[in-house]
């Protein structure tokens, strides 16, 4: 099965946003590389999504920057669309054509991690997907194992004012153990992408978008 190694459409826009709770619990992460360079990496493209012409290139770089810190082997980012109540995809990396084609739309009715974090406004890690009640028995199971996943972790894009803007997925050909992650730098850069787009769409001024969004990165 051919492999894209991105994918990218750029279509993060200001009806799609949804009243949410702050995601799940602060968590850690391993990471790939050294936290000074990803701190860096994450600032630069913070100041880039609020002003950038290319959004699209961006958003996969955060999507990069995820699948980095929680040492995955695939991810996708997509956008909620809050008119079509549903998921799309907007960012991918190490996916067929016929899974982006697969997963890309999700409705909250799809057996998927990133549907159940879209309805729990939490994150979802599915450590093992041949023993998840979400997947077994699934064409979701098919397509993923096709896809040689083993396990995957879903976290929402919600902004500081509780605006939820998407959800990251990061997926891994290994099963893996959430509690030997600690999630608080992908909860980090998920809120901060959500409070950097929302100002791009003039949802926030400024000022207030600086004060209520994380201190640090």
């Amino acid at each position: 099965m051919a492999i894209i190694s991105s994918y990218i459409y750029a279509s993060f826009g200001r009806d799609n946003v949804a009243a949410a709770r702050p995601a799940g619990a602060k968590a850690m992460a391993n990471l790939k590389e050294p936290l000074d360079a990803a701190t860096g990496q994450q600032i630069a493209l913070l100041q880039r999504l609020r002003n950038s012409k290319d959004v699209g290139a961006d958003l996969l770089q955060a999507l990069d920057i995820a699948i980095g810190i929680m040492g995955a082997d695939m991810g996708t980012l997509q956008r909620f669309d809050e008119r079509a109540d549903c998921l799309t995809i907007v960012a991918s990396r190490g996916f067929s054509a016929e899974a982006l084609t697969f997963f890309g739309v999700v409705r909250r009715d799809t057996n998927t991690t990133c549907a159940a974090a879209l309805m729990r406004r939490m994150r979802v890690f599915v450590e093992d997907i041949s023993t998840s009640y979400l997947f077994v028995g699934t064409r979701e199971f098919d397509m993923l194992r096709s896809s040689g996943i083993a396990a995957v972790q879903s976290t929402p894009l919600i902004s500081s004012n509780g605006h939820l803007w998407g959800v990251f997925t990061t997926h891994f050909r290994e099963p893996q153990i959430e509690s030997e992650f600690d999630h608080a730098q992908l909860d980090r850069l998920a809120v901060q992408v959500a409070d950097s787009l929302e100002q791009r769409e003039g949802l926030v001024p400024p000022a207030l978008s600086r004060q209520a969004g994380p201190r640090g990165l």
